[in-house]
């Protein structure tokens, strides 16, 4: 495990305080394979960058530089403004990231809610084409217990039973028509638990189906489903040897990813 270094709270958007900042986890080096820039949960609503500080930590001592990246929440906005911090989190990365390291290629990720900003910056481009990022520059995606539907609380945001099923603009699932064309073969990890949120497991497996539907080949897509836990449960848990088995998974995902 190589050594790490950590910068704090630089700013991606003006005038919103911590919701506009992210960090940077650095391996030692000046040159890395890969940047992944990675989204925190807590329902669109709660939640902070520093919450994966371990995970993000352990994944720079394997070589890997990361953005972990705030946005703002609900009740201070409402739908697509967090998408939009997303986009432009991702745009600001792109833009500035090489002037503490340099890297080759681009995975975007995020756990829960983040998984869901992630979802909507893949599968809705035009949130990304908004601020000049094309979806041919990302190389891979993590989705970890993201909602494919509508979100729970954009649901609540418009005043609807958030324990529904709803598909439309705000769902990921939404914008699968036709077949994709991506210069990239892109990759895709995808991890629900077994004691996830009611529905959420299968409504992650009705996306998976319908992006091979549409055009996204089996080889692209690896499913995982994390057994004896609940809802994003897993992601700060030790082995008996004290390492962290959810970093190892998603270190081989992006290290098998690599051309």
């Amino acid at each position: 495990m190589g050594k790490v270094r950590t910068i704090e709270n630089l700013v991606y958007r003006e005038n919103v305080g911590k919701a506009g900042m992210l960090d940077l986890y650095l391996p030692e080096t000046e040159k890395c394979k890969t940047l992944l820039i990675f989204f925190h949960g807590g329902g669109l609503e709660n939640g902070d960058k520093t919450d994966d500080s371990i995970i993000c930590n352990e994944l720079a001592a394997c070589g890997i530089a990361i953005v972990s990246a705030n946005y703002r929440m609900y009740p201070d906005v409402i739908y697509p403004q967090y998408i939009e911090d997303a986009a432009k989190a991702v745009a600001w990365s792109l833009k500035h990231i090489k002037e503490y390291i340099i890297f080759d290629q681009i995975f975007i990720g995020g756990i829960s809610a983040g998984a869901y900003l992630s979802m909507m910056l893949h599968f809705q481009p035009g949130f990304l084409a908004g601020y000049d990022v094309s979806e041919n520059q990302i190389s891979g995606y993590i989705f970890d217990a993201g909602q494919p539907t509508v979100h729970y609380n954009i649901l609540k945001e418009r005043g609807q039973d958030p324990r529904s099923v709803r598909v439309d603009e705000a769902a990921p699932i939404y914008y699968l028509e036709g077949k994709r064309t991506v210069e990239r073969k892109q990759r895709f990890l995808i991890l629900i638990s077994d004691q996830d949120i009611v529905g959420r497991r299968e409504q992650n497996e009705l996306l998976i189906r319908t992006m091979e539907t549409h055009g996204y080949e089996k080889s692209q897509i690896n499913y995982q489903v994390i057994e004896g836990y609940y809802h994003a449960g897993y992601e700060n848990v030790k082995d008996a040897e004290g390492g962290y088995p959810y970093v190892r998974l998603l270190c081989e995902f992006i290290e098998s990813d690599r051309k």
